[in-house]
């Protein structure tokens, strides 16, 4: 990505003068830097990746908070058994405990992660369709209208009948 030159003021002060960029906020740079950017890349680019992988990879991560709830539940089943003197084998170790919070700890810090990155991926998705949308509703005006013409199949179960249906739109 290339940035354009920023706008200079010359202020003279006591001494030389000084040629300093204006000052802008950080909203405002942000907004003048993807003022000019076209994410669709012509509208070549729709976004259905970035939206289909931000989906698997948000649908991961709600599947690792289920995992990660189930192996916390899990470990209050075990704690509250050794209490009542079960004779299950986790109850022999000394923290009976530690294996569910350690499964619950990971489950839940890589379903952190894969929600941070999936919300990328869908904010990213959702901007590129945008501008894509943008661009075809700029440049459907130019491009001549074309007809669409469609073939299609029907039949009916009441009456045996059949045939094939024309449609012509322009």
């Amino acid at each position: 990505m290339a940035a354009g030159p920023r706008p200079a003021v010359a202020k003279r002060k006591q001494g030389p003068t000084q040629i300093v960029p204006t000052k802008q906020s950080g909203k405002a740079r942000r907004q003048a830097r993807r003022a000019d950017v076209d994410r669709s890349e012509g509208g070549t680019r729709q976004g259905v990746l970035e939206l289909s992988l931000g989906s698997v990879v948000a649908a991961t991560s709600g599947i690792l908070v289920g995992r990660g709830i189930w192996e916390v539940v899990g470990m209050r089943r075990t704690i509250e058994a050794c209490d009542a003197g079960s004779g299950a084998t986790e109850c022999s170790f000394p923290n009976p405990e530690r294996q569910g919070a350690i499964a619950a700890g990971l489950s839940f810090g890589f379903a952190g992660v894969l929600g941070l990155a999936a919300g990328f991926l869908l904010i990213r998705g959702v901007r590129i369709n945008r501008d894509y949308r943008n661009f075809r509703r700029e440049h459907r005006a130019s491009e001549p209208a074309q007809a669409r013409l469609s073939l299609a199949p029907w039949a009916s179960v009441r009456r045996p009948a059949g045939g094939l249906s024309l449609r012509l739109r322009f």
